[in-house]
């Protein structure tokens, strides 16, 4: 008798066969992140363009501390993929903007993510892919919720998980996102 998979094991699974399809098929470009951090750094960066990133908005986005934000991003200016420009009202304060080149290799790399979640969503309909994203979102909010409580105990009753869409999901849907035709 086949043991029942938990959805850990699952999702670690897909995490896995993710990272090892972007690894054999991904675009090469000399300004390429060196670290996920790096690499999730750049997306921010791209998707919010027009308006002005701080250090402290990726602190807060990507959960790191200061002492890790600073030394990812000295690495990243190093490396010619951002620049940090001081505000004339503070100089202390420091805008983050991704180099041209970066942005060029960026640009190569949301094509390919673009055309992975089509592959991956393949054979969904518009419905099946809104209950995923529905129910991932739900799985999202109890691991932070897990997180900030510091975990459970086993004994411990779990609560109901809110229908509330995710913020995330709510972000795609605004976006335009539509399930890829049959």
């Amino acid at each position: 008798m086949e043991r029942e998979r938990t959805i850990s094991f699952v999702l670690r699974g897909l995490h896995n066969q993710i990272r090892l399809v972007i690894h054999k098929t991904a675009p090469m470009h000399e300004k390429a992140p060196k670290t996920q951090l790096q690499g999730g750094i750049l997306g921010y960066l791209y998707h919010h363009q027009e308006q002005p990133v701080y250090q402290r908005d990726l602190e807060k986005e990507f959960r790191i501390s200061g002492a890790t934000a600073t030394n990812t991003l000295r690495v990243m200016e190093r490396e010619g993929l951002i620049i940090r420009r001081a505000l004339d009202k503070d100089a202390r304060l420091k805008r983050i903007q991704m180099t041209e080149d970066a942005l060029r290799g960026h640009m190569q790399v949301e094509a390919h993510m673009e055309m992975m979640d089509r592959k991956m969503l393949e054979g969904m309909s518009e419905s099946e892919v809104a209950e995923l994203y529905r129910l991932l979102g739900i799985l999202f909010r109890n691991l932070e919720r897990l997180a900030e409580e510091g975990g459970a105990s086993p004994e411990e009753p779990q609560g109901e998980a809110s229908p509330e869409e995710p913020q995330h999901a709510a972000e795609i849907a605004e976006s335009g996102y539509t399930s890829p035709k049959k």
